[in-house]
């Protein structure tokens, strides 16, 4: 490769990876499960992705290998598990990467009414998609100076929401039951996964390791950084709107709105370019992420080998690039924000589950694999990090349950026939 990532490069597909559009739209949805409690409740939903985020430092730390959670399923498990998971895996990148692709246009709506209109918000999607993958079609590189600038530009207005935001907050406001009788462990357990689709995206980093300067330390460090990050500013910005929102049960464009209240007209507009730019950093960071699950299963032959193909320019999967952003169009035409983003949730405890149960699987089948990180306590971190993820599955809607269910089965499917195509005829070539 003639350029490859570095380690600020990773931490801010990292950063892009969990903050997106979910933090500005999100907060009103898990103040409506949790009260008083949601603020509590990102460290909640958080501890469970911090579980599973050691699981992928292991896992990452001892390859340098592309693929991320397919990489470590396939070694663990096989072909057949190993294709299952980097399935679910593309289906949760480009259904996160539509949400918030289509969220752009409902963040901008508050400055750009037009933008209010469904048709308008999966255009300007549409467009947002094809120009990006032009980009990561010119080169590794181009796509991730992209990612690092918006990582930085993204976080500038949530911390002038927190640090400003801090001084108005009314502590009564906090101190709100939560809805119905709940109990706490209750409200924070709905609280958090409500807020789930803002913190997953972490499993970006080690997608294009096999692209990156000393991925086996490189990756565990940004991808346990920008995770722990995200977290306390979660929390933060979730005080902030509650303390400041004049009703945050019922609020559209959540922390531009209080924003307007604690700040004026112009401290809104501000919000509103910020989750506008936020939005776009987090597509940059996902395109150039997606297209690198398609190339790794059709590097290993799991898929037809013209998905992996590379540029012989720009060394690039082109034809992975082009089929991600077909895909992803076509699912901005199709859905809003709020849909994309609750099918995305289901998909991704594929690769969330999968992690955490590779890591003793492969200690015991690769004990003398060489790890740069390595957990502490045994199976205890891979055991709670599954039961999390597991505690989180069951109070998933049945119908996002059964697209996912789906999903995986059509995916299976396609890897039968695909087999089948490539075994040899008796007495021919395959």
């Amino acid at each position: 490769m003639k350029s490859r990532l570095t380690l600020v490069d990773c931490l801010g597909i990292g950063i892009n990876g969990i903050i997106g559009s979910g933090i500005f739209l999100l907060p009103a949805r898990v103040f409506a499960h949790a009260g008083g409690l949601a603020w509590a409740s990102w460290f909640a939903v958080g501890g469970v992705c911090l579980l599973v985020g050691l699981c992928f430092g292991e896992a990452a730390s001892g390859t340098e290998r592309s693929g991320g959670p397919y990489a470590y399923a396939r070694a663990a498990f096989g072909d057949w598990v190993g294709f299952a998971v980097g399935w679910m895996a593309f289906a949760s990148v480009v259904l996160s990467y539509g949400a918030v692709a289509r969220a752009l246009g409902r963040n901008l709506s508050y400055i750009a009414p037009s933008l209010s209109a469904p048709l308008a918000q999966g255009t300007l999607a549409a467009g947002v998609v094809a120009v990006l993958a032009l980009l990561n079609w010119r080169g590794v590189k181009p796509g991730a100076v992209a990612s690092d600038v918006f990582s930085g530009a993204k976080l500038l207005p949530l911390l002038a929401f927190v640090a400003v935001g801090l001084f108005f907050v009314e502590p009564h406001r906090l101190a709100v039951p939560p809805p119905n009788g709940e109990s706490t462990w209750t409200a924070l357990r709905l609280g958090g996964l409500a807020g789930l689709f803002a913190c997953t995206g972490f499993e970006y980093v080690p997608v294009p390791a096999g692209e990156t300067d000393n991925p086996r330390r490189n990756v565990p460090l940004a991808l346990l950084g920008a995770l722990l990050g995200a977290m306390l500013l979660y929390a933060l910005v979730e005080i902030v709107f509650m303390g400041t929102h004049p009703d945050p049960a019922h609020a559209d464009k959540p922390l531009a709105e209080a924003a307007a209240a604690f700040g004026g007209p112009w401290a809104a507009r501000l919000l509103t370019v910020g989750a506008a730019v936020s939005s776009f950093g987090f597509c940059t960071g996902v395109a150039l992420v997606a297209p690198r699950y398609l190339s790794a299963l059709a590097d290993d032959g799991l898929v037809p080998a013209s998905l992996g193909r590379r540029h012989p320019r720009f060394a690039t999967p082109g034809v992975a690039i082009i089929v991600t952003a077909v895909v992803t169009i076509t699912l901005v035409l199709w859905a809003d924000f709020d849909r994309l983003s609750d099918l995305g949730n289901v998909a991704v405890f594929a690769q969330y589950l999968s992690t955490c149960l590779a890591v003793p699987v492969l200690r015991w089948l690769k004990p003398d694999m060489p790890r740069r990180f390595r957990l502490p306590f045994g199976p205890l971190v891979p055991a709670a990090g599954t039961a999390g993820c597991l505690l989180f599955l069951k109070d998933m809607k049945w119908e996002d349950l059964r697209f996912a269910l789906v999903t995986l089965g059509c995916g299976l499917l396609l890897f039968a026939v695909l087999r089948r195509a490539r075994r040899p005829v008796p007495g021919g070539a395959p």
